[in-house]
């Protein structure tokens, strides 16, 4: 039994061009063989098979699992429908759609294999399922990148409303803080028939969020926190001065009250306390006249009994 003949290395290799729609495995290379797969989830199986880059291969082992157009009995019901094709590596195709079954993939797949001269035994079918494992491996890898670049733009777009709606209701609260703290400020200020002063702060126009970007929306939300938390101090300390400032001046009912109805009450207090401290010390106890008892008419009798007997 003559030997085939070596069939020539590959030397195409697939472009990173985007409108390709399959994806290449690693070269397995084994005693002057070399393995390996394409894969694409859409590509039609006969024409991924006819792909110029491996037309010079040896074998282009092709296993395919697709939706089946059949119709069933029962409706709603999805269906596959695989196959394969040797084309001359016998029970090739089947280890290429074992690897399609087990990894749950819909699409084909090619392992093409260049001969090396050498025959290579049970280790080549190992070869051509690592081969197809790496190629679809490379397809999914990707899917994930975009999945998660999906994602994370979706989170972005949210994040991003979300900063634009908070920013703008941050920025009506500053403002009222800002009055609040003027008001304050006011207060604090000495009594006088002035006018308060008002701020000197000129009028800003808010910055139209909707044209920022995402990191100079983050920006502003951390400044716009510094912000309240600021004037939330101001504020606090204000209201610490005015307190202070009222437990010492006097009453303001007391203030707006003549000098003459002020001096009143002062000698009516006074009074009430000289009345205070003349009064007896048990209260309702009023001192009572001495009275002195009649003599009885007995005591004169014994006394000139006495007189007559000396």
């Amino acid at each position: 039994m003559s030997k085939r003949p070596r069939s020539p290395s590959p030397v195409k290799e697939l472009s990173d061009d985007a409108d390709h729609d399959f994806w290449i495995s690693e070269k397995i290379e084994d005693r002057a063989s070399i393995f390996q797969a394409w894969f694409s989830p859409t590509m039609p199986a006969k024409e991924l098979q006819k792909l110029d880059q491996f037309k010079d291969a040896s074998h282009r082992i092709l296993a395919w699992r697709s939706p089946s157009s059949q119709r069933t009995l029962v409706g709603n019901v999805r269906t596959l429908e695989t196959g394969t094709d040797d084309d001359g590596e016998r029970y090739g195709g089947r280890h290429v759609l074992k690897v399609i079954e087990e990894m749950r993939v819909e699409g084909a797949i090619v392992v093409a294999r260049w001969y090396g001269g050498v025959m290579l035994g049970p280790a080549r079918f190992a070869h051509i399922e690592n081969s197809a494992r790496d190629a679809i491996r490379a397809w999914r890898q990707k899917e994930d990148s975009e999945g998660q670049k999906r994602r994370r733009i979706e989170d972005e777009d949210m994040e991003r409303a979300s900063l634009i709606v908070e920013l703008t209701d941050r920025d009506q609260n500053i403002l009222v803080l800002r009055k609040l703290l003027e008001e304050k400020t006011n207060q604090i200020q000495p009594h006088s028939h002035a006018e308060p002063k008002t701020s000197s702060r000129p009028s800003v126009l808010a910055p139209d969020y909707n044209l920022m970007p995402i990191d100079r929306l983050r920006q502003f939300d951390k400044a716009r926190d510094s912000t309240v938390a600021f004037l939330l101090k101001k504020i606090d300390e204000a209201e610490k001065q005015i307190s202070l400032r009222d437990a010492k001046s006097p009453s303001p009912i007391l203030a707006e009250l003549p000098d003459a109805v002020i001096a009143d009450q002062a000698h009516l207090q006074t009074s009430a306390v000289l009345h205070e401290t003349q009064a007896p010390d048990t209260p309702g106890e009023v001192e009572k006249p001495v009275v002195r008892a009649p003599q009885k008419p007995f005591e004169e009798e014994e006394s000139s009994d006495d007189d007559s007997s000396s």
